[in-house]
C-alpha cells in the first residue's frame, strides 16, 4: 500500500463525507460536465430548502431565463401597440379637423378610406351639398359614406340621406328608396323610424292614403320611435 495513503490522516475519509454534505454536487460531477444532473425528489428530502432553491435553480436556469425574456417582450410589444395606436387615431383625429372645405374631407376621406371617420367626413360633405340643393353630388357622397358607417350608429344618417336625395330629384322613387331603409334591421332604430315618418309623409304627398297611415301608425306605437312616434301621430291626426 502507498504511504501517501497513510500520510492523508485517519479522518481523511471523514473530511471527505463532511465535504460531500456541504455540497453534495462538487466532486461527484465536475463543473465542465455539461451533462444533466438527475436529482430525484426522494434524494431531497434531507436537503435544506436553500439547498433545494439552488438544485432548482440550477437544473431549470435556461428555462426560468427564457420565460421571464419572453414575459418582458410581450409586454413591451403590446405597450409599443397600445401607444402607437394612440398616436395613429390622435394625427387621424388632427387630420380630419384640419379638413375645412368640401374638397379637403373629400381628399380626406380618399385618403383615409375604409375608415369610419372618412364616413363622417363624406357624410358633412353630403350635407353640404343638400343644403346647397345639389342633390346628386348629396346622394354620391351619401352613398359613399354608408360603405365606411357601416355598423354603426351612423349608418342609418347616411342611407336616410341618400333616400332624401332620390326623393328631392324624383317623388315618384323617393318613397321606394325610404321604405328600404324603414325596413332596414341593421340600422339604429331612431334612424329606421325617421325613415318610416318619412316614408309615411311620402305616400301621403302620392295619394297613398291607405299606405301612408298604415306607416305612420306603426312608427307611432313603435317604442323606440322616440321623437318620430309623435310627429308621426301628429301627421295621423290630419289625415
Amino acid at each position: 500500500m502507498s504511504d501517501n495513503n497513510f500520510r492523508k490522516g485517519p479522518h481523511a475519509s471523514k473530511n471527505r463525507r463532511a465535504a460531500d454534505i456541504e455540497n453534495p454536487i462538487e466532486g461527484i460531477v465536475p463543473e465542465s460536465d455539461e451533462r444533466k444532473t438527475v436529482v430525484l425528489d426522494e434524494d431531497l428530502e434531507d436537503v435544506e430548502f436553500e439547498d433545494r432553491v439552488w438544485l432548482y435553480w440550477k437544473r431549470n436556469k435556461t428555462f426560468l431565463l427564457t420565460s421571464i425574456a419572453l414575459a418582458f417582450a410581450v409586454v413591451i410589444g403590446v405597450q409599443s401597440y397600445k401607444m402607437y395606436r394612440a398616436k395613429a387615431r390622435n394625427d387621424l383625429a388632427a387630420a380630419y379637423c384640419a379638413a375645412a372645405t368640401p374638397e379637403q374631407l373629400a381628399q380626406f376621406a380618399a385618403k383615409n378610406s375604409g375608415k369610419a371617420l372618412a364616413g363622417v367626413a363624406l357624410l358633412q360633405n353630403g350635407d353640404t351639398f343638400y343644403s346647397e340643393g345639389k342633390f346628386a353630388e348629396a346622394q354620391k357622397a351619401y352613398d359613399a359614406a354608408a360603405k365606411p358607417l357601416s355598423g354603426t350608429e351612423l349608418e342609418g344618417r347616411a342611407l336616410i340621406g341618400a333616400a332624401a336625395c332620390v326623393c328631392a330629384q324624383d317623388a315618384s322613387k323617393g318613397a321606394e328608396a325610404f321604405k328600404a331603409v324603414f325596413e332596414n334591421k341593421n340600422i339604429d332604430a331612431a334612424y329606421s323610424a325617421q325613415a318610416g315618418y318619412l316614408l309615411g309623409l311620402a305616400y301621403r304627398k302620392a295619394g297613398k292614403t291607405a299606405e301612408a297611415k298604415d306607416v305612420l301608425k306603426k312608427v307611432s306605437q313603435d317604442a323606440a320611435a322616440g321623437y318620430f312616434a309623435q310627429l308621426a301621430q301628429e301627421a295621423l291626426s290630419k289625415m
